[in-house]
């Protein structure tokens, strides 16, 4: 069996009785961040898929669990997540799938690549809009020596 490495991301932070309470219950060793809204555990299965349900199955009435994410991508390059859906999301997914000739899975892949698409989208807009105030404002040199300072000082 293989150690997997799997970040839980909680709906809200932990207190330490409870954290200790899930740990004990599960017999996982759990680390949480420093604000307890997220968690790993390194967990022995034969693949990610079987580790991520082994989570589920022990901590899924013990913590409020958001969303399992692999800490370290697959051969593919890939990170696997785990959501829980309730039955009439899934319903709308392998229907919109089955609508495209895909299978569910491959139809959340594409969704999520689209949104980080469009978020990356959305952030060198920002990015634009926010550089072209600042050269309203400021010479093309004033912002480049800011930001060398800013690159020297955090460097």
């Amino acid at each position: 069996m293989t150690l997997h490495s799997i970040e839980i991301t909680l709906t809200r932070a932990l207190g330490a009785v409870e954290l200790k309470a899930a740990q004990q219950g599960s017999r996982l060793p759990l680390a949480a961040s420093e604000d307890r809204t997220r968690l790993v555990v390194l967990v022995s299965a034969k693949n990610e898929g079987k580790a991520m349900r082994k989570i589920w199955r022990r901590l899924e009435n013990a913590l409020p669990i958001d969303v399992l994410c692999s800490l370290f991508p697959g051969p593919d390059g890939r990170y696997l997540m785990s959501i829980p859906m309730n039955e009439q999301t899934w319903e709308r997914i392998r229907s919109q799938a089955a609508a495209t000739g895909q299978t569910p899975e491959e139809h959340l892949q594409d969704a999520v690549a689209q949104a980080l698409a469009r978020d990356r989208s959305t952030r060198r807009a920002r990015l634009e809009c926010s550089l072209n105030a600042l050269l309203g404002t400021f010479t093309p040199e004033e912002v480049t020596a800011a930001a060398a300072r800013r690159i020297r000082l955090s460097g």
